[in-house]
């Protein structure tokens, strides 16, 4: 897939043609097997994973995410996946401290001003 603006040229796996779609305000382009496309094609599954193992799953969507989040950025991205908020809130103490020493994560900051990013594959 390539972007110029609101142009994509998406090569469907179906039939491996190539089309241009642009966006509208109602269209929404996501990676195969991400967080948000899991949010969109099975999302009792991820609410099942997040049950499971919430950190994984938040450190997946930070692995995919382009820019350090805040935690309230994070609560929000990830009730936006369908993370039920009382479920999320629940956890958060116990996810916040995994991201704190996983390896997979970049932690800056102190305080409210903490933020999580997806640390550069190696």
């Amino acid at each position: 897939m390539k972007q110029e603006d609101d142009l994509y040229t998406v090569k469907w796996d179906d039939t491996g043609a190539e089309q241009e779609v642009h966006l509208g305000d109602y269209e929404t382009v996501t990676v195969r097997e991400s967080v948000q496309f899991q949010s969109l094609t099975d999302p009792d599954g991820l609410r099942a994973a997040f049950e499971q193992d919430p950190a994984t799953v938040v450190v997946r969507a930070l692995q995919e995410t382009p820019e350090p989040l805040t935690g309230k950025e994070l609560k929000a991205a990830m009730t936006g996946f369908g993370i039920p908020d009382e479920r999320y809130r629940g956890a958060w103490t116990a996810i916040r401290k995994q991201l704190m020493t996983d390896p997979r994560v970049v932690v800056a900051g102190t305080g409210a001003g903490t933020t999580f990013g997806g640390a550069p594959a190696a």
